[in-house]
């Protein structure tokens, strides 16, 4: 009895926009910010052991990554600069967690950063009372 051959198989869907890497890479000196912003904030963070260090690095990475060049250019820069407050620096990234879609680069509207470029997302500073 002779073996019937297997079906054809259907060719994969093409890759769609969620599944897109991210839009622009980096230049060179934005990661080496990005890098400094990880240190940071793992430094900060109350994870000790690898794995949860691990995840720290990963989801800062992503964030940052996906956020700068797909939906608002952030201050790198300042956000890696030693006299920048770290607590507004955990800020962006907390909101950015809450509110942004890695998969699409989506970002609700409302939403601001302390590190925005683009006035659109741009926190107004607030009004010191004298």
């Amino acid at each position: 009895m002779a073996k019937m051959p297997a079906p054809p198989r259907p060719n994969p869907p093409p890759k769609s926009q969620a599944n897109r890497s991210i839009a622009t890479p980096l230049t060179v000196d934005e990661g080496k910010a990005v890098l400094r912003i990880i240190r940071r904030v793992i430094d900060a963070s109350s994870a000790k052991d690898t794995a949860g260090r691990n995840k720290v690095y990963d989801l800062t990475n992503e964030l940052l990554r996906v956020c700068h060049s797909r939906t608002c250019t952030l201050d790198l820069a300042a956000m890696a600069a030693r006299e920048t407050d770290l607590a507004l620096v955990l800020e962006d990234l907390g909101i950015l967690r809450r509110n942004l879609n890695l998969k699409t680069g989506h970002m609700d509207y409302g939403t601001r950063l302390n590190f925005a470029t683009n006035m659109a997302f741009k926190k107004k500073p607030t009004q010191v009372a004298a």
